[in-house]
């Protein structure tokens, strides 16, 4: 881990045992706001994905919704120092915070048990370590505690839920499986012909072909990210000829200009005709979609060794796995006969069965209970 990145832990513990606190305490009022609910983030700047249809649920129950969004790695130290002090008093008073990635200011305060700290994250079901189970996403230097606050992480299914408590470090009953907010969309009548529509709009070019989506996530932390085995997506491009269309979407922490399409991923799970990751969540997401998917995973001894999984990775996932880019090519022309739609339904039903559609509507309720 570099100097830099140790420096700016240690800068966040100062802040969390100092001006937060204090910013908090000087902002409470005698009684809290019961209509007041936070959306925040500190990856980005307009509502995030995984936050669309929690937003829109909650605006339809008539909440007062402000949204408090900041990318930290773009901003700078008096950016960044102002919209966290500006978070603490509107959470000072606020009936409830939404976040769903890894968020310092909502862990800087002993907070008042009247607001209510709801854990969306932002992937689906339990694959790779994560959280105080991994180094690499929560630092040892950094001396907070990052899920202190949080009353309910929200897991996609029940199978999910030891996992998150082990991350997280959370007692029982703090997990609870009532699906992943995000995953409503996948569910209204019209999402898959809406995707369709916009994609073929884009890119009439390629119309006729089968689309195949390459979706990586990123290895190492996040102000070091790094992907492994990408080079060999160009070459398979190249060898798969006219009749494919391969589509690359790089994760946005690897800033990679490999990146080809500017829909989100999400809207690209119902066009494809065939998924190749690695460790990214998405596979539970595309899961849902009972499509063929391979696993490319080139350095997975290493993974296994370094970082490790919650599930037997091998055994469960619904896909291929393929460890040598030179086998890619075949991997890919056996994808459709090779695939199992069963394995691909018992993968879905341990870890994604609290997806329905109704996940948002879940959630709200049991806010307003």
């Amino acid at each position: 881990m570099s100097i830099g990145v140790i420096i700016k832990q240690y800068v966040k513990t100062v802040l969390q045992k100092t001006l937060l606190p204090l910013c908090y305490d000087l902002s409470k009022k005698k009684n809290i706001d019961g209509r007041l609910v936070i959306l925040a983030d500190s990856n980005c700047s307009d509502t995030p994905e995984s936050m669309l249809c929690m937003k829109e649920e909650l605006l339809k129950r008539g909440y007062d919704v402000r949204e408090m969004y900041l990318d930290f790695s773009r901003s700078g130290i008096a950016s960044v120092m102002k919209f966290m002090t500006g978070f603490m008093r509107v959470y000072a008073n606020a009936r409830a915070v939404f976040i769903c990635n890894y968020f310092v200011p909502v862990a800087a305060c002993k907070k008042r048990k009247e607001t209510t700290v709801v854990q969306l994250w932002h992937g689906c079901g339990c694959m790779k370590k994560f959280g105080y189970d991994s180094p690499d996403d929560i630092s040892p230097y950094y001396k907070g505690n990052a899920a202190g606050n949080f009353d309910i992480v929200t897991v996609s299914g029940q199978a999910c839920v030891k996992p998150f408590q082990s991350a997280f470090r959370l007692p029982g009953g703090r997990v609870l499986p009532l699906g992943v907010s995000r995953t409503d969309m996948f569910f209204k009548k019209d999402f898959p012909e809406d995707c369709k529509r916009e994609f073929y709009g884009k890119y009439p070019e390629y119309k006729g072909k089968k689309i195949l989506l390459y979706a990586p996530t990123f290895r190492g932390n996040a102000s070091e990210a790094y992907c492994v085995g990408e080079e060999y997506i160009l070459k398979l491009r190249k060898r798969l000829g006219d009749s494919w269309a391969v589509i690359i979407k790089m994760h946005p922490r690897l800033k990679s200009s490999l990146t080809d399409c500017d829909m989100e991923t999400s809207r690209l799970l119902p066009v494809a005709d065939l998924l190749i990751t690695d460790y990214s969540s998405l596979a539970f997401e595309y899961a849902l979609f009972k499509k063929p998917m391979i696993f490319f995973v080139p350095d997975l001894k290493e993974y296994k060794g370094k970082r490790s999984f919650y599930i037997s990775f091998e055994k469960e996932m619904p896909g291929e796995i393929v460890t040598d880019g030179v086998q890619l090519y075949s991997a890919v022309l056996r994808a459709e006969e090779r695939f199992e739609i069963s394995k691909a339904e018992c993968f879905v039903s341990k870890y994604m069965s609290a997806c329905d559609g109704n996940s948002s509507a879940r959630i709200a309720e049991l806010i307003k209970n």
